[in-house]
């Protein structure tokens, strides 16, 4: 008998199998959010005293969030910081570490974000622009990086000395902005206005800065790069790697799609966006801040979910002890966790002052609570990072849509945290809506998630 095993199908392979999985995925969520509405809904009935107060606080928060001019788009500005900073902390639970300190290194991005873009004053928004995001994204992450090593090395539990690292970056940002870094000539404490050429692009300014060569260059460059990473995925894939699987087929095949996307993108896109352009409003502060933050999830998903380095965060997060046996460096991927983790983190605040900040500087009163948010989104998307992405947009729905809630309403605003803190109640004890919706817990075999991909990589 021949010891070749047999094909199995997965049994996700059908589109029932998919459906039946998301379905899973989600349900839980879904009821614990919906849960968490209908008890806010009695909540509101009976301190405002009328059943109608209900309906008006709900549609004002839709409106709000949705629906009245900008609300839209209001709502994807704040859900921008909220992907980067829960992405951050994802990375940090799946390595086994409770990164409280996002809400410092927020702080330190956007500190160093406004240092850099107005230090460099005379660069192209080429160079100056990737440069600030990456002093952002440092800053965030060596501030992380300091209780990563201590935890490593001495054992100092992360929630403590990220804490702690908080209220030092919170102090420390006031020295800088109050002292070294004081605007001179502004009435308010602030930083200076960063350079022009750092400033993230909304989206209605994108056909204006597309008309300077040296952007267009930057953008050409930018879909260059992301169509040879799509290009390479796609050529590993079963279908195409039959048919392109020599080194001089490959650098064709690169070299023809980088020529076509770089003449579309150098030429063609700052004619096409001069001729026609959806985002016309010069008052939507929309910015493509959004679309870091999505590319952001997909690097994540392929960091945690296609690398060996991923598989070795995961691998310290569920078993330290298996992972050191197994030769993994605990110290050296505890420290990288915790400088992903504040490098999300100060690249959020990065953007957050490049593009939303009304000075377009770091000012003293620089108040955001989104670290302290996310920490329930991620908890909500149970570290998923596309879970992540709906998740925040949820958040940043009902952060936006708060006030015009109360303003139609007479409903305190504040009515929002309550959800929130219901919606996180809900999704940490899941045996609670399991008992109100009367679903029975499937039983599953005993295998774990790193032992199944272990043997997928064989």
């Amino acid at each position: 008998m021949s010891d070749t095993p047999l094909a199995v199908k997965h049994p996700t392979a059908s589109p029932r199998g998919i459906f039946q999985v998301l379905w899973d995925a989600l349900k839980m969520p879904a009821l614990a959010i919906v849960t968490a509405f209908v008890i806010g809904a009695i909540v509101i009935w009976f301190t405002s005293g009328s059943i109608a107060s209900v309906g008006e606080a709900y549609y004002g928060l839709i409106r709000g969030a949705l629906i009245k001019q900008r609300a839209f788009s209001e709502s994807l500005v704040a859900t921008t910081p909220y992907i980067l900073l829960s992405l951050g902390l994802a990375v940090g639970f799946k390595t086994g570490l409770f990164n409280i300190g996002v809400e410092g290194q927020f702080y330190l991005g956007s500190i160093g974000a406004a240092w850099a873009g107005q230090a460099f004053r005379g660069l192209p928004a080429i160079i100056l622009l990737p440069l600030s995001l990456t002093v952002g994204a440092l800053a965030g992450a060596i501030w992380a990086a300091i209780p990563g090593y201590l935890k490593a090395r001495t054992g100092a539990h992360e929630v403590i000395s990220t804490m702690m690292m908080n209220y030092i970056a919170f102090r420390f940002t006031e020295y800088i902005v109050s002292g070294p870094l004081k605007d001179r000539g502004a009435t308010a404490i602030q930083t200076p206005r960063v350079s022009s050429e750092a400033e993230i692009w909304t989206l209605a300014a994108i056909p204006e800065r597309l008309q300077n060569p040296l952007n267009a260059l930057g953008v050409a460059l930018f879909f260059v790069i992301l169509a040879l990473i799509v290009t390479r995925a796609v050529l590993k894939t079963e279908k195409w790697s039959e048919r392109v699987n020599t080194p001089q087929q490959l650098w064709i095949v690169f070299l023809v799609v980088s020529v076509i996307v770089f003449l579309f993108s150098f030429f063609l896109l700052p004619l096409l966006t001069h001729l026609w352009w959806p985002f016309q409003d010069q008052y939507d502060r929309m910015h493509i801040g959004l679309f870091i933050a999505l590319l952001a999830s997909v690097f994540v998903w392929w960091l945690l979910g296609k690398t060996t380095l991923g598989f070795e965060l995961r691998t310290v997060g569920s078993n330290p002890n298996a992972a050191r046996y197994a030769g993994a460096n605990i110290t050296r991927n505890i420290v990288i966790a915790m400088a992903l983790s504040g490098a999300f983190a100060g690249l959020a605040g990065a953007i957050e002052v490049l593009g939303v900040s009304i000075c377009r500087c770091f000012p003293l009163f620089f108040s955001s609570g989104y670290g302290w948010d996310s920490i329930g989104i991620a908890l909500l998307a149970k570290n998923n990072p596309f879970g992540i992405i709906a998740a925040s947009f949820l958040w940043g729905s009902m952060r936006n849509g708060a006030d015009l809630m109360e303003l139609d309403s007479g409903v305190s605003k504040y009515i929002i945290s309550l959800l929130q803190a219901l919606v996180l109640l809900f999704v940490a004890a899941p045996d609670i809506v399991r008992w109100i919706y009367r679903i029975k817990v499937k039983s599953q075999p005993e295998i774990t998630p790193l032992t199944l991909e272990a043997e997928d990589r064989k």
